[in-house]
């Protein structure tokens, strides 16, 4: 008779607690179907054990600051995974997490760079104007330096500061590269 008692008590304990586990219709079918293999208080456990997987990695997701859209695609792929073994989900949803949140780092980090590229206007034109003094001030080849020039502009597009910067360097190699050639 106790042991009744106490497995009663066990029971609706069990089942009150499942009552404060409000989750969605559908994944509470998907972990009842997925318990069907075990019985009696294992099955219990089993499903309050999902159950509270589920609500934890809601939880995660709240915390994350990811945008929602961004983590139900991160929980479609881990049931399309692991089904309804919300447990396993757990364990690998703040790998997921990170993972997505280190590609938008990258992404912020290579949009940013590429915004580095834009020059200031004055400093640009600035630079346009010393590239033609420097390039009327040697005595090096006109042919050796339109090569030069069209090898700057083809590297550094509108970007006159640098096509300034490598044409100087050219400069000051080419008697360099002279020397090397008589020898």
């Amino acid at each position: 008779m106790k042991k009744f008692l106490l497995i009663g008590i066990l029971i609706l304990s069990s089942l009150s607690l499942a009552a404060q586990m409000n989750i969605p219709e559908n994944v509470e079918k998907n972990i009842n179907k997925s318990a069907r293999s075990f019985d009696g208080s294992q099955r219990v456990n089993y499903i309050n054990w999902q159950k509270r997987s589920y609500l934890r990695m809601e939880e995660i997701g709240k915390e994350s600051g990811i945008p929602e859209e961004e983590f139900i695609r991160i929980k479609d792929k881990l049931h399309r995974m692991y089904g309804s073994n919300y447990a396993k989900q757990l364990q690998v949803l703040s790998d997921e997490i990170n993972d997505y949140k280190e590609i938008v780092r990258r992404v912020q980090e290579t949009t940013t760079q590429g915004t580095a590229v834009v020059v200031d206007k004055e400093v640009n034109q600035k630079a346009k104007e010393e590239i033609t003094k420097t390039l009327n001030a040697t005595k090096i080849p006109k042919e050796i330096l339109e090569i030069y020039q069209s090898s700057a502009e083809e590297l550094f597009p509108n970007n006159y500061p640098k096509q300034k910067q490598y044409l100087d360097i050219c400069v000051r190699d080419y008697y360099k590269i002279l020397n090397i050639i008589r020898k």
